[in-house]
C-alpha cells in the first residue's frame, strides 16, 4: 500500500462524450500532474474507458491486471491509472474498483475523471482527495472543440455522409449548423433546412441521422 499517494477524484464540467474533449481534458490533467514533484515528466499516464461509455466492470479487471505490473523508471517519475467517466460505473464496477483505489499500487497514482460526485458510493468519495477542475476543463474544452470544428459545405452523397459521422456530439452538431447558416450566399431554401435540423437536434433527435439527413438534403438542392 501506497503511503504517500492517494487516488484523486478530478471534478470536471462534462461527461467526456467526443475526442475532442478527451483531448482538451489529457492535456489538462498532464498539467495538472506536472504540479506534482514526482510527475515532471509524465513518462507513463494510462487511460482506461477512453471510448466514453459506461464504465464497465471489465474495464476494472483491465486496471487490476496493469497494476500488477511495477512501473520501470530510471527517473523519479511515477505513473497515472486515469479513469474516464467513473461516475458511469455500476455499483459493481465501483465495489469491484475500491480495493485498488484505497489501496493504490506502489508508485502510482489512480485519478477518477467524473463530472458528478454524487453518482459514487460514499466508500470510494471518502477514500480520495477531491480537486475540481471546472474552469479550466469548460475552457480548454470549449477551445478544444471549437479549433476542431472546420466548416464544410456538402457537395456530394459521399460529403454528407462523412459530415454527419464526423460530429456526433449534439452542442457541436448545433455549432456547426449555425456555422453553416451564417454564410453568405445560401438560399432560403438552404437557410430553412439548417434551420429545422437544428430545431431537431433541440428535441433531442439522432444527431448523426438529423445531420444526414440536413446534408443530403443540401446536396439535393445543389444538383
Amino acid at each position: 500500500m501506497s503511503t504517500f499517494f492517494t487516488s484523486e477524484i478530478l471534478v470536471l464540467p462534462k461527461k467526456l462524450n467526443s475526442q475532442e474533449s478527451l483531448e482538451a481534458i489529457k492535456k489538462l490533467i498532464k498539467e495538472y500532474l506536472q504540479t506534482k514533484p514526482d510527475f515532471q515528466s509524465l513518462e507513463n499516464l494510462i487511460f482506461f474507458n477512453q471510448e466514453h461509455a459506461n464504465f464497465p466492470i471489465e474495464e476494472v479487471r483491465n486496471i487490476q491486471a496493469e497494476a500488477q505490473y511495477s512501473p520501470s523508471f530510471s527517473g523519479p517519475s511515477k505513473r497515472a491509472f486515469i479513469l474516464c467517466n467513473f461516475d458511469s460505473a455500476s455499483v459493481e464496477a465501483q465495489n469491484a474498483a475500491l480495493k485498488i483505489i484505497e489501496e493504490s499500487p506502489k508508485d502510482t497514482l489512480i485519478l477518477l475523471l467524473l463530472s458528478q460526485k454524487e453518482k459514487l458510493l460514499e466508500t470510494i468519495v471518502s477514500r480520495c482527495r477531491i480537486v475540481s477542475l471546472l474552469d479550466k476543463a469548460k475552457a480548454e474544452i470549449e477551445q478544444q472543440e471549437e479549433q476542431s470544428i472546420k466548416i464544410t459545405w456538402p457537395k456530394t452523397y459521399s460529403d454528407a455522409i462523412t459530415l454527419g459521422e464526423a460530429y456526433k456530439d449534439r452542442s457541436q452538431a448545433q455549432q456547426i449548423l449555425s456555422s453553416l447558416i451564417a454564410l453568405n450566399n445560401i438560399s432560403s431554401k438552404q437557410k430553412q433546412l439548417i434551420l429545422q435540423a437544428y430545431q431537431d437536434l433541440s428535441r433531442n433527435q439522432n444527431v448523426q441521422l438529423v445531420l444526414e439527413n440536413c446534408f443530403f438534403n443540401l446536396v439535393d438542392l445543389e444538383n
